[in-house]
């Protein structure tokens, strides 16, 4: 999905920087978290946020991860007075934010804004709705397998082998991502080398099977372009 400041004409990223404030990150910080006043929409200029949901005691799911020239928290300023998920940095990184009634006055003052602003947000639940499908409707085997098709879209180089993770991606980062144990995790990973589905490099993976993933998740019926965490 292409990042929300990159949609803006030149005078529309413009607008949008004119009225916000700078802020910089440190890998692990929160820039907000579950249940907190809503009150800001934030814009990366750089580095990477987590977008995630608690689920009980050491449970996570992320719902995306957003990067350079995009945006997030708007699923709690134009949704109701508190933040329903958490925002973390993996990443050092500068943000930019605006006040709730500043982006809705802005909105209402550019109508083109606003149309890239509602396909921006249209599209990012469109995905996040097939990512909820991948990890409920398909069991831990499905989960797994979902954050390894849209990981290798994100990192993955196509090779005569398969297709080679170019970032690293461990258990316990696949874990937090669906919310299920690390020993289901690495039950479900090991399964896949002993099959031949899969091979590790230390914390590099190749997919030597991507076909696999691909018919148990049913993707050839999957209408979604933004196929990522």
């Amino acid at each position: 999905m292409e990042p929300l400041l990159q949609r803006l004409a030149p005078h529309e990223y413009d607008i949008i920087i004119a009225n916000a404030k700078r802020k910089n990150v440190d890998k692990g910080d929160f820039v907000f978290k579950e249940g907190e006043t809503s009150e800001y929409l934030y814009f990366i200029h750089r580095g990477e946020v987590r977008i995630f949901k608690n689920m009980g005691t050491n449970k996570e799911i992320t719902i995306f991860t957003r990067k350079e020239q995009d945006s997030f928290g708007e699923i709690g300023i134009f949704s109701g007075g508190k933040y329903s998920n958490s925002a973390q940095a993996t990443k050092h990184g500068i943000l930019y934010y605006i006040h709730r009634d500043q982006m809705e006055a802005i909105l209402a003052q550019n109508g083109k804004l606003a149309l890239r602003f509602i396909q921006w947000v249209s599209e990012s639940l469109e995905a996040s709705k097939a990512k909820m499908r991948d990890f409920v409707a398909f069991g831990s085997e499905g989960a797994v397998a979902s954050v390894f098709i849209r990981f290798s879209n994100m990192y993955g180089i196509v090779t005569t082998e398969g297709v080679r993770l170019t970032e690293p991606l461990m258990i316990r980062d696949i874990s937090k991502h669906i919310g299920i144990s690390r020993e289901t995790v690495s039950r479900i990973v090991n399964k896949w080398k002993d099959q031949g589905i899969v091979e590790n490099d230390n914390k590099y993976f190749l997919i030597k099977n991507m076909e696999y993933f691909r018919e148990l998740l049913v993707c050839k019926n999957c209408g979604v372009e933004n196929c990522v965490l």
